[in-house]
């Protein structure tokens, strides 16, 4: 594992070593951590789904998920990731985002449960509210950032929104339990910026267009559609009632005020909007196997409200 930090560099690494186990679930891999000096919220996020992903792909198979070496390294599939070549940096903070929980026997630390900021897995449709929750009163508190009351529901239920598509869109309804949603929140309380990384490995987003509308066979207006504030492939909810919508409109009208950004990677087309830039929507270097949704605010000492408000008028 290189070192990933949530830039250009650290999302092509980052996809890159995701592209590898993609294109060969059935094997063993060991991730060695010498090399690398800090994980953000993105590499967190997907090394995690990678784990089950492979899991998954392999339910038949003894595997092995441990931090140190045992005589059963060289089981059929499975994924080790070696705690001892870990900095005290990298297991620290995997430690405290409750990474290492979910894999490791070996760290014998206690972990924190209920309202951290870190990793999650969300198998089951009836984590709504605690997603929601979760969002509202841990991630988005106010001690970090300033928002009305209105205009912070707004921007929860748009990521909430990217959640519930994830599972609508990206994980068939009866495979939820074996293969779900997977989330990664960061607060980097010297940089003032607040993270969120959402990972499904559902078909994609371009695909779905793509299968939802027969005319369309370009990625990049397959992304374009998806998009547009209104467009909705409402076909794949296969019966649930989640809401079909991706939602990117407001946020990214807070993100561009914010001086915010927003990246999408899916499929073969990758999307970054950033501060007050036009949407900029290319292809990936890899081919990504489902849809990573990530979300970067700054913690800054404005208030921010809707225009409709009687308020001071940020946004």
């Amino acid at each position: 594992m290189p070192t990933i930090r949530d830039d250009d560099s650290g999302y092509n690494q980052v996809l890159k070593i995701a592209r590898t186990v993609f294109d060969n679930p059935k094997r063993h891999f060991d991730f060695n951590f010498s090399k690398c000096s800090k994980l953000d919220h993105n590499a967190v996020a997907i090394l995690g789904g990678l784990t089950r992903y492979v899991d998954f792909q392999n339910s038949s198979t003894q595997r092995t998920i441990s931090g140190v070496l045992k005589s059963n390294l060289f089981a059929d599939a499975g994924v080790m990731f070696l705690v001892t070549t870990m900095s005290s940096v990298v297991s620290g903070h995997l430690i405290s985002n409750n990474f290492l929980s979910h894999f490791s026997a070996a760290v014998d630390e206690d972990y924190p449960v209920g309202g951290y900021i870190g990793y999650r897995e969300h198998n089951n449709l009836l984590n709504e509210d605690n997603i929601a929750d979760h969002l509202r009163s841990q991630w988005l508190s106010g001690e970090k950032l300033k928002l009305s009351h209105l205009l912070k529901d707004a921007i929860v239920s748009r990521i909430f929104e990217i959640f519930m598509n994830a599972y609508g869109h990206g994980v068939s309804i009866q495979n939820i339990g074996k293969l779900g949603v997977y989330s990664c929140g960061q607060y980097d309380k010297k940089e003032k910026k607040l993270n969120i990384s959402v990972l499904d490995f559902g078909p994609g987003i371009v695909e779905n267009v793509k299968r939802f509308n027969s005319s369309i066979t370009d990625s990049h207006r397959a992304m374009e559609w998806a998009l547009a504030k209104g467009n909705t492939t409402a076909t794949d909810s296969q019966g649930a009632n989640i809401p079909r919508g991706l939602g990117f409109d407001l946020l990214h009208e807070f993100i561009a005020l914010n001086d915010g950004e927003m990246r999408v990677y899916s499929n073969d087309v990758q999307v970054l909007i950033k501060d007050k830039e036009k949407v900029k929507i290319i292809k990936s270097k890899s081919y990504f196997n489902g849809t990573l949704v990530s979300i970067k605010i700054n913690c800054d000492d404005k208030e921010y409200y809707f225009k409709s408000e009687d308020q001071p008028q940020y946004f």
